[in-house]
């Protein structure tokens, strides 16, 4: 089993490949589920709701340091790790997968089920916490944002609304377009943020709005997407800079500087990538 390089904040550790969603195993699903189920019954700072909180809601909200600003990578790479750990500490053997929405151009399978194994898919819906639904309620303002927050607020698990009139997932072209032109970090980040964009605005309901997005559990496979496509980019350039000033920021909860996220072998995980065909596909 590969081992990826130490580091001073982390020793080698196995690396493992995060799947593609419509390339898990059954057992793999089996297990994925059960590990979204046994997580979304922990009701302290150890369960789902906690996780999806730190997203938006409930206040204070964790990741205003992320969007739309340089830490928009590292922040939710930190995050997916946290939360991979905290479905793997409920005694399940998981990674989390990613939704390549370049190529399943829908809501993919296993999250669409609304019924698995007998009871209810854990993937489909989940929970929103009580807090996070009273203070999205009492979200003010007459845009659309804040009228959808007061919308959504008013159901207890998440839905999705996909595909609707107006809204389209990244394509491919669009996706080696942004790793090939943009060498730069910064720039690179810029589009890269606002492709994610489309994809939560396309999957609609609680996922198309930034303070319940993370209660969706396709939420995860998204973003794990996100990452991917950064890993990528990291590898196809290499020599490119990152910003100092933001190296050593700590993202908050997660008690990691930005630059220990730089190196996902270090961080025990990788994905499907070879050095002569790592693009998207």
């Amino acid at each position: 089993m590969a081992t990826g390089a130490p580091t001073a904040q982390r020793q080698a550790v196995p690396v493992r490949q995060r799947p593609r969603v419509d390339q898990m195993t059954a057992a793999q699903v089996k297990e994925l589920r059960a590990a979204f189920a046994a997580l979304q019954k922990i009701a302290d700072e150890r369960g789902y709701e906690y996780f999806a909180g730190l997203h938006g809601l409930p206040l204070p909200s964790e990741c205003g340091i992320a969007h739309g600003h340089p830490a928009f990578l590292p922040w939710h790479r930190a995050y997916l790790l946290r939360f991979e750990q905290a479905l793997r500490d409920t005694g399940h053997d998981v990674m989390l997968p990613w939704w390549d929405w370049t190529r399943t151009r829908e809501i993919p399978t296993i999250y669409k089920e609304e019924n698995a194994e007998g009871s209810a898919n854990p993937l489909h819906s989940a929970a929103v916490s009580e807090l996070a639904r009273r203070q999205g309620a009492s979200v003010e303002g007459d845009g659309e944002g804040a009228k959808e927050t007061r919308r959504l607020a008013q159901l207890a698990q998440t839905v999705r609304r996909p595909g609707r009139p107006g809204t389209s997932l990244p394509t491919r072209a669009d996706i080696e377009y942004t790793i090939a032109e943009f060498s730069q970090y910064e720039q690179f980040r810029s589009e890269l943020e606002d492709y994610h964009g489309e994809a939560h605005v396309w999957v609609g309901g609680h996922m198309g709005i930034l303070p319940f997005a993370a209660f969706d559990p396709i939420f995860w496979a998204h973003h794990c997407m996100i990452d991917r496509v950064w890993r990528i980019w990291q590898l196809e350039h290499p020599g490119a800079s990152f910003p100092e000033s933001l190296r050593k920021k700590t993202m908050t909860p997660f008690n990691m500087t930005a630059g220990a996220t730089l190196d996902p072998t270090a961080l025990g995980y990788d994905y499907a990538l070879s050095v002569t065909q790592v693009r998207p596909g």
